[in-house]
């Protein structure tokens, strides 16, 4: 209240109130899992996606997910999104007969699918993945027009609207990369490793870019984005407190 001469000595509540809410609100989105959570990890890709998350994981010193490569044939979202609710299915079945194996974790508290959203958008097919998605409880890693701009925000901060398909994200990754880039396995094991001690960076990039198109209305799914640094900060917030990336 004021003293009547115009000084309110509590003023600093307000702002103090509002800082707690800020801290809350970045404290809620940021921790996307708990220490120990398991994750079902389900790819569209058969080489560069698998490559980047066992390295990634090796990097967090995490030994409780399982990514499951799967084949990329006719490249339909809609495949991978089902062989994960699926897995989940026959998991919860081994379960209860006892048939899970000793390495196997009792249940996984997160199911994702890492996808690209340019043949689905091509084939007008998106909203139906994402209520797919819903409807079978995945999540989904996607990115436009492919995974290749996840890894290109390890490089740059670049909302570069040029990025019309999966071709040429791929050069724009091996232009910036300065180096051969490729999905064949030997190159991508070759490539892949130079991108890991950057994760960090793209994490923070890909939150700009979501804001960026938040601000200018893009349509759904913004080209180009990706929603791969919310799994990635799931699997950093899993993860043993020293081999922690982010805080």
């Amino acid at each position: 209240m004021s003293d009547g001469c115009g000084y309110d000595p509590e003023w600093w509540k307000a702002p103090k109130a509002a800082s707690i809410e800020r801290k809350r609100r970045k404290a809620a989105f940021r921790k996307l899992a708990k220490l120990g959570d398991t994750f079902l990890v389900v790819t569209e890709g058969l080489v560069t996606e698998p490559v980047y998350f066992e390295l990634l994981l090796s990097d967090l010193q995490l030994y409780t997910v399982q990514v499951v490569v799967m084949p990329g044939y006719a490249s339909d979202p809609r495949h991978v999104i089902n062989t994960a609710a699926d897995r989940i299915k026959d998991h919860a079945r081994r379960r209860r007969k006892g048939e899970l194996a000793v390495d196997e974790p009792e249940k996984f508290d997160h199911v994702w699918a890492v996808i690209d959203t340019d043949v689905a958008v091509r084939n007008g097919i998106w909203n139906d993945v994402k209520q797919l998605a819903t409807a079978r409880k995945v999540k989904l890693a996607h990115s436009t027009p492919c995974f290749e701009y996840w890894l290109l925000l390890h490089l740059q901060d670049t909302t570069r609207g040029d990025l019309v398909n999966g071709g040429v994200a791929k050069h724009a990754v091996k232009q910036e990369l300065g180096r051969d880039y490729s999905t064949n396995e030997k190159t991508a094991r070759d490539a892949i490793p130079l991108f890991i001690p950057q994760w960090t960076k793209a994490v923070k990039h890909a939150d700009r870019v979501r804001k960026y198109h938040a601000a200018a209305a893009t349509p759904d799914p913004a080209n180009p984005s990706t929603e791969v640094d919310r799994l990635v900060g799931a699997l950093n917030d899993s993860a043993p407190d020293h081999a922690r990336k982010m805080i």
